[in-house]
This record gives structure tokens, C-alpha cells and sequence, in this order.
């Protein structure tokens, strides 16, 4: 009988062969009990020839087989670090402040007017006094300072400006800038040096559909529109307004300029646009003329003339105003404001911060012996005026201005103190001096629409 060839064990290749033959550490299969080893020398031979041939690249270094050991579906794989959160865009109202400390610095509190305000973050003010930028960054805790308005304009992008200085002399070129740059603009009072100024600005914030707002709270006091709701049935059609300045140390020409044109805004509120005025304005007791005019002794605001003013004017509806600027009156016409009369009674308006109301309860104009009895209107428990959160009574006021030309804003429409009405009562301050110097009157709108008192054509 022929000797049987011996039966061979087929040989294993390749990775898979290594596992089965158990070569792969941690892919090695579990014997049964009293299992024979079933690769021969032969087949081990074999295999350990085809390693070396195949070189490194088939023989798993021992960090290679711990790699694979790791990767077996019984461990668990190492968790993945957490992403670090992203903070999303800001999606409110952008807002900067314009000033400069020492020429006109910011004036009643504009650089503190987006404040703790929703949907509004104050990202940058500028002072152009460079050595007081950080006062102004510790003042305000705005993120960003610059010396340039310019460069924080390009820079930061803003949506809304506050251009701050009280002097006039920056408003129309910080205000144009603003509104190049594509920003609504809340300005100091006055709202510009010239008549022609303010119809570019506002000419351009209409180009570009923008709203400007000027810096005259009491166009939103509470008890200022609620009389101008009321006043009919308070003291029937209104017939004469006379306002008074303040007739101190700045009585005349400023006292004109800075006072008189937030009363004249009031006075547009209730008897609407002027038709023609006069007037009557004297320097140490002579009457006026172009070539007195005189700068500011403190604030630069341009040309101004008169220690003593009185105008008069006739309304579009038909009532008369009166404009008084004497210190010698001081005394006895009390704080600046307005006296309005109609025909049934009295109000006077006292246009501190915030504004106070003062009825005239009864008298008769007949008695010769009558005593005229003012009453606070309206009679209110508590504070005359509710708390606006927690603000100053300044930053109440201007806080009251911000959201209504916020509101304006959101709903296309004017502000209740807005750029044109800021225009139309610097246009009656002009017109009561041109009426003097001209010794006519002076019919609205002026024709000239420079400085009246200035013959610079700018």
C-alpha cells in the first residue's frame, strides 16, 4: 500500500491569517480545552517566510497592535472636547459719542445717553482733546476712544451719533459726517452757526433717509404735551405767549441764541410757524447795529449782538409773542420760560429741568384790589414729575428724548424735536436780528440764509 501524503493545513495570508494563527496581539482567538494546535511547522514556516518578505509595513509595531487593541468595539472611545462657545454678532443699535473736552465738551450730559438703554451699546466716543480720551473711556465705560470722529466713524460703523459739543462751531461738520457715514444724529443745541447749514443737513439726512434729533427735552416732557393736549380747556385759544430769558450775567445776544431758541421750538408747538417780526436791540443802552457783534466770552457760538433784546411776533395762526432779554427785569419776571394767556385764563410755563406748569386760578380783571392766585398744574401725589429709571432729572429729560427719536426711527417718522425744528427757531433768533439791524421787519422763511451779523459767505 502506497504511503498517504500527509494532509496540510491551509495557509494563512495577510492580517487576517496572522489573527486566526494568533500573531495579532489582542486579536488572539481563545483555545477550547485540550485543543490540539492544528498549524504545523510546515504552515508556520511558511507564513514566518511571507512576513519577512512582506517587511515592516505588514508586521504591526507594538504601538500599532495597541492602537488596534484600543479600536476593538469592546473600548469605548475617548469623548471629544467641547467646541468653545462662540459669542453671536450683537444685532442691536450701534451708537458713538462725538465731543471735545474743553471746546464745548459734552454738552447737558450727551455723552450718557445710551446708557443702560435696550438695544443700544455705546462702542465709542471720541474727544478731540487727545490727552482726555481715557477720562472720557472711564466716564462713559465705552470699549473704544479715539481723538479723530472721523476715524471712529469708519472704524465702528456706528447707526446713531451723538454729536455733543455745546459749541456750535462743530455741529455742522461732526453732524455731516455722521450722516455720510449712514447714522442718525442726536445733536446739541443750537442745532448750527447758519441757516444754510442746517438746510444741507437736513437736505442730506432726507437724501438718505436718516433722522436727526436735537437736544431740547422739554419738546418731550410729559406735562408739556399733556398741556398742549389740554390747553383749550385750560384757558381757551391761545392769544399772546410772552417768553422770557434768563437775563443773567449772558443776558442779549446769547441769552437769545441759547435760551430763546428752545422757547421759540416750544412756542412753534402751540401757535405754529412765525410770519414777520421786529425788534429792538441796544448795547449799554444804544441801539445795535451789525458792526457791534461780539463773540462769546466763553463758548464759541458765533456772532451775537445785544446786552438787551425785545422782539416781537406775529404767528401764522394770528398769535402775538413777545421775547424778553433785560437783567434789569430779572427780578421780577422770575425763571425763564413762557406766560401763556388765552382767553379764559393763565399758564406759566417754568423751563427749569425738568419744566414746571403754574395755573392762574382765579382773578378777576375787574377788581382793583384782586390778588392772583397761581396753583401747580397738575396737582399730582408724589414727585411732580414720575422717576425715569432712576435717572438724574437731567438724564431722565434726555432719556425721554432718546426713545422718542429712537421711535421715530423704528416708525419713519419726524422726532418731536427734530432737525427741521431745530432749524426753525434758530431762523427766528436770526430774524430777530436781522429785524434790528435792518431796523425792519423780517418775514419768515429769511431770504439770507447766512449769519445775519457775519458777512462771511460760508
Amino acid at each position: 500500500m502506497a504511503d498517504e501524503e500527509p494532509t496540510k493545513k491551509p495557509i494563512l495570508y495577510g492580517s487576517a491569517g496572522m489573527a486566526a494563527s494568533g500573531m495579532m496581539p489582542g486579536l488572539r482567538r481563545k483555545k477550547k480545552p485540550n485543543e490540539e494546535d492544528e498549524v504545523d511547522s510546515e504552515a508556520e514556516e511558511s507564513t514566518a517566510q511571507d512576513e519577512n518578505e512582506a517587511g515592516e509595513n505588514t508586521l504591526p509595531r507594538e504601538s500599532e497592535a495597541s492602537e488596534a487593541s484600543d479600536a476593538s468595539p469592546e473600548s469605548k472611545p475617548e469623548p471629544e472636547p467641547e467646541p468653545e462657545p462662540v459669542e453671536p454678532a450683537y444685532q442691536g443699535l450701534k451708537a458713538v459719542v462725538m465731543g471735545h473736552t474743553g471746546a464745548g465738551d459734552f454738552g447737558s450730559h450727551l455723552d450718557l445717553v445710551f446708557q443702560r438703554l435696550d438695544g443700544v451699546r455705546l462702542f465709542a466716543i471720541s474727544d478731540g482733546d487727545t490727552g482726555a480720551v481715557d477720562e472720557a473711556l472711564i466716564k462713559t465705560g465705552a470699549p473704544n476712544g479715539y481723538s479723530d470722529f472721523r476715524e471712529m466713524l469708519e472704524t465702528e460703523k456706528p447707526d446713531l451719533v451723538s454729536v455733543a459739543p455745546r459749541w456750535t462751531d462743530q455741529h455742522a461738520e461732526m453732524t455731516r459726517a455722521a450722516l455720510e457715514a449712514g447714522a442718525h444724529v442726536l445733536c446739541e443745541k443750537p442745532f448750527t452757526r447758519t441757516l444754510k447749514e442746517a438746510d444741507e443737513l437736513i437736505s442730506l439726512a432726507e437724501e438718505k433717509n436718516l433722522r436727526i434729533a436735537i437736544a431740547n427735552p422739554m419738546r418731550c416732557d410729559p406735562h408739556v404735551l399733556k398741556f398742549h393736549e389740554e390747553y383749550r380747556e385750560l384757558i381757551g385759544e391761545i392769544l399772546e405767549m410772552h417768553l422770557f430769558g434768563k437775563m443773567d450775567q449772558e443776558a442779549g445776544g446769547e441769552d437769545l441764541l441759547i435760551q430763546g431758541s428752545q422757547l421759540f421750538d416750544l412756542a412753534r408747538l402751540f401757535a405754529g410757524d412765525p410770519s414777520y417780526c421786529s425788534a429792538t436791540v441796544t448795547r449799554e443802552g444804544i441801539p445795535a447795529i451789525a458792526e457791534d457783534a461780539h463773540e462769546s466770552e466763553k463758548s464759541q457760538l458765533g456772532p451775537l449782538l445785544g446786552d438787551t433784546i425785545r422782539a416781537q411776533f406775529v404767528m401764522e395762526s394770528g398769535v402775538h409773542l413777545t421775547f424778553v432779554s433785560d437783567p434789569k427785569l430779572r427780578g421780577v419776571s422770575g425763571p425763564w420760560g413762557i406766560e401763556f394767556v388765552g382767553e379764559k385764563g393763565r399758564m406759566r410755563l417754568f423751563a427749569n429741568q425738568p419744566p414746571i406748569f403754574s395755573r392762574l386760578a382765579s382773578s378777576s380783571p375787574r377788581s382793583h384790589t384782586r390778588s392772583d392766585i397761581w396753583q401747580l398744574w397738575p396737582q399730582v401725589k408724589g414727585p411732580y414729575h414720575s422717576p425715569v429709571e432712576k435717572l438724574t432729572q437731567l438724564d431722565a429729560a434726555n432719556r425721554l428724548l432718546v426713545n422718542d427719536w429712537l421711535d421715530a426711527i423704528r416708525n419713519d417718522r419726524a422726532p418731536q424735536s427734530s432737525g427741521d425744528d431745530g432749524r426753525k427757531a434758530l431762523e427766528m433768533v436770526h430774524g430777530v436780528w436781522q429785524a434790528a439791524v435792518t431796523m425792519k421787519r423780517a418775514y419768515f422763511p429769511l431770504v439770507n440764509r447766512l449769519h445775519p451779523l457775519s458777512e462771511d459767505p460760508s
